[in-house]
C-alpha cells in the first residue's frame, strides 16, 4: 500500500457535500500513513442559484483559512484547501484572475504544509487543474488524472474544455478511468490508462433485517424508524443526490401507479423534484450522513437507479448500486450504457427502459427475491469485488510501479 508519500488531490466535489468518490480515497491514503490536501471542487461551470449554499460555505472556509494561515486538518492526515476562483475558461481575463491571484492559494497551502515531490491526482480536467500542477510539479512527483464523468457536458466550454483535457492527458503518468468509454476516450492521449471501478466499504454497508436499536440512532433516523413501521412494504428506495440525472417524470408516473408502495428518497434535492414531492405515498427524507445510509438501504424491498437516457449519463457509474448490493437488496437501474456493461460482468442487476411498465415490471421481479437468502449473498458476493481496500490497493500498485520506472 502507498505510503508516506504528500498527495495534492484536486476534487470535483466539496469535502462536506455528498461523500463520493474523491472523499473515499482521500480517506483511505491518509489512513496508510500518506498527507492529503484536499482541494475543493474549483469548478467546470458559472455557479447556478442551487450552489448558493455551496457558495456560503466556501466563503466562510476561504475566511477560516485565511485567518489561520494554513489548511485545516478535517480528518487524521487530510488537510483542507478552499480555494476561492473564478470559474475556468471563458474570458481571458477571468483566467488570468485566477492564475494570479486565487489558484495561488492551493501552492501556498502545500508550501504551508512542508509538501515535497507530491503526488498531484485530480478529478478534474480544467485550465485550473492544469494550473495547480504547473506549479507542483516536480521531477520525483506524479501526475495522475482520474477520470470519473465526461466533463465536457457540463460545461458551456466544451471546447475549451476537452482541449484543457488533452493537455492533461498528455503529461499523466496515470489515468484511472471508471466504465469502458472513459477509457477508450483516454486512450486516445495517453497509454497509461487503467479502470478502476468505484468501491464500496463492505465493512460498513451490512446487511440486516431491521434497523439498531433507538438509543444508537439518531434523530433522523429515529423518526425515519417511526415511519418505516406505519407505511406499507414493499419500501422501494433511492439514496444519493436528486438531480438533473433521475428521471423524475418516470419516478411520478411510477409512484402513482402503485399508491400502495411506499417510495423513500434519501439525499438533497439538487433538482426541482415537483413531479414526486406532493404524493403521499413518496417520502422525500433530505441528505443524511454518509454513515447512515446503511440504516436506510436496511429497509428498502428494492433499491432503484432511476436515471435518465442521455449523453450526460452515457459514462455515469452509480456508487449506490455496489451499496445497494452490499446489504443485500435487489436493484432495478434504467438500462444506461455503464450499467449495462456492469450487468454483463456480474447479471446481478435488473434493468428497464425509462418507461413505467418496463420499470415496474422490473420492480416486481426483483421483489420475489428480495427476501431470497442466496440471492442476497450473491449480491454481496459481487459488491465485495469492489471493496474500497482492495480498489485502493489497485491503484497503489499501479502507482508505486510508476515511481520506481
Amino acid at each position: 500500500m502507498l505510503s508516506g508519500r504528500d498527495i495534492v488531490l484536486i476534487s470535483s466535489i466539496d469535502w462536506n457535500f455528498l461523500w463520493q468518490v474523491p472523499q473515499e480515497i482521500a480517506l483511505r491514503l491518509a489512513r496508510a500513513g500518506n498527507r492529503v490536501l484536499f482541494v475543493e471542487n474549483t469548478g467546470v461551470r458559472i455557479p447556478l442559484p442551487g450552489d448558493l449554499g455551496r457558495v456560503r460555505t466556501r466563503l466562510r472556509r476561504w475566511m477560516e483559512s485565511r485567518s489561520t494561515q494554513g489548511a485545516p486538518e478535517v480528518a487524521p492526515g487530510i488537510y483542507l484547501c478552499s480555494p476561492i476562483v473564478l470559474p475556468p475558461f471563458g474570458p481571458a481575463w477571468r483566467r488570468d484572475v485566477n492564475r494570479r491571484l486565487f489558484l495561488p492559494q492551493v501552492s501556498r497551502a502545500a508550501e504551508r504544509l512542508g509538501m515535497r515531490d507530491p503526488l498531484l491526482w485530480t478529478f478534474l480536467p480544467t485550465d485550473s487543474a492544469n494550473e495547480i500542477i504547473r506549479w507542483l510539479r516536480t521531477e520525483r512527483g506524479l501526475v495522475i488524472y482520474h477520470c470519473a464523468a465526461d466533463f465536457s457536458l457540463l460545461t458551456p466550454y466544451a471546447d475549451s474544455l476537452m482541449r484543457s483535457e488533452r493537455m492533461l492527458l498528455e503529461q499523466c503518468d496515470l489515468v484511472f478511468t471508471t466504465c469502458d468509454e472513459l477509457t477508450r476516450h483516454c486512450s486516445a492521449a495517453n497509454r497509461n490508462v487503467h479502470i478502476c471501478p468505484h468501491g464500496v466499504d463492505l465493512s460498513a454497508f451490512l446487511p440486516a433485517t431491521e434497523i439498531p436499536g433507538q438509543a444508537s440512532v439518531s434523530g433522523a433516523l429515529r423518526d425515519y424508524r417511526q415511519l418505516v413501521a406505519s407505511v406499507p412494504h414493499p419500501i422501494i428506495g433511492y439514496v444519493g443526490g436528486l438531480h438533473h440525472f433521475v428521471d423524475f417524470d418516470l419516478l411520478g408516473r411510477i409512484a402513482r401507479s402503485r399508491p400502495k408502495w411506499s417510495w423513500v428518497f434519501v439525499g438533497p434535492e439538487q433538482a426541482s423534484a415537483e413531479a414526486i414531492a406532493g404524493l403521499p405515498n413518496v417520502h422525500l427524507l433530505g441528505q443524511q450522513p454518509h454513515a447512515d445510509l446503511v440504516r436506510y438501504i436496511q429497509t428498502f424491498d428494492v433499491g432503484i437507479v432511476p436515471y435518465v437516457k442521455s449523453p450526460h449519463t452515457r459514462t455515469v457509474v452509480p456508487v449506490k448500486i455496489n451499496e445497494y448490493l452490499a446489504v443485500g437488496r435487489p436493484v432495478v437501474a434504467t438500462d444506461l450504457a455503464a450499467v449495462l456493461d456492469f450487468n454483463r460482468k456480474h447479471d446481478v442487476l435488473i434493468t428497464a427502459e425509462n418507461q413505467p411498465a418496463p420499470f415496474l415490471g422490473a420492480i416486481e421481479q426483483a421483489l420475489s427475491t428480495a427476501q431470497d437468502p442466496v440471492m442476497c449473498d450473491r449480491r454481496r458476493a459481487v459488491a465485495a469485488q469492489y471493496d474500497w481496500p482492495a480498489r485502493i490497493e489497485v491503484m497503489s500498485s499501479l502507482i508505486e510501479a510508476r515511481l520506481r520506472s
